[in-house]
């Protein structure tokens, strides 16, 4: 009897950790599903309207990320992983420069685009590169991974993802092909996004100023690709 009812609990509890796998695989499904969604409406809309899918997709992304309610390190805003992930740094500092070198005697080196000082411009785009990395790897990155489990095949799914949410443009589309495999690959091993965000501020700023506006069209995607237009 004892043996029977031993067998009984563990069938009990294989088809209930089945049942919750499955349950938080749907989960990380929908939640990456509908943050997606929204963020495609805001990149492909304009103005007033723009705007409120903006604040659908940042009130969407906030709701489902508190949901499951992780832990600062489980979403890498921790400092754990922080000394680990700092290894990027050097590696971003290298590839910037390459870039910056190659502009320089392709003759299309230039200032940052905006009325804005630089200084105040390079401080708003390392807290936009944040909010980026925190998308990219503690939300995407994490579902991709409750559904795939933590393999070569989420860390591709993540950095496509980010690839086709920069379309149509066309410098941007496989820039940040590599660069979301870079920055995944790094977050998968050290659970840190702090670095990560500030090699991704340092590329994209190094790719503002290096690439020519009728290219890169002042790293603009979605609509405002379209809208924009390159002056003289």
């Amino acid at each position: 009897m004892f043996c029977i009812r031993e067998a009984c609990d563990n069938i009990h509890n294989t088809v209930g950790t089945v049942d919750s796998s499955g349950v938080e695989k749907w989960k990380s499904g929908i939640q990456l599903l509908l943050v997606l969604a929204t963020i495609e409406a805001t990149l492909w809309s304009e103005g007033k309207t723009q705007l409120r899918w903006y604040v659908v997709a940042t009130a969407t992304l906030i709701l489902c990320v508190v949901w499951g309610r992780p832990r600062p390190n489980e979403l890498g805003v921790g400092w754990r992983g922080f000394l680990g992930a700092c290894w990027v740094l050097p590696v971003a500092a290298i590839a910037s420069s390459a870039i910056l070198l190659m502009a320089w005697q392709a003759g299309t080196l230039r200032v940052l685009y905006g009325r804005q000082p630089v200084y105040l411009h390079g401080v708003g785009y390392a807290i936009w590169a944040l909010e980026q990395q925190f998308i990219l790897n503690s939300f995407f990155y994490r579902r991709f991974e409750n559904l795939m489990g933590d393999n070569i095949r989420a860390l591709v799914a993540t950095a496509v993802l980010f690839s086709l949410v920069h379309i149509p443009n066309p410098v941007l589309v496989p820039a940040t092909l590599l660069a979301g495999l870079f920055f995944v690959a790094a977050f998968r091993r050290f659970r840190n996004i702090y670095p990560l965000a500030v090699s991704h501020a340092l590329l994209g700023l190094t790719l503002a100023v290096s690439i020519p506006d009728h290219w890169i069209h002042h790293m603009r995607v979605g609509l405002g690709f379209f809208r924009f237009h390159v002056q003289g």
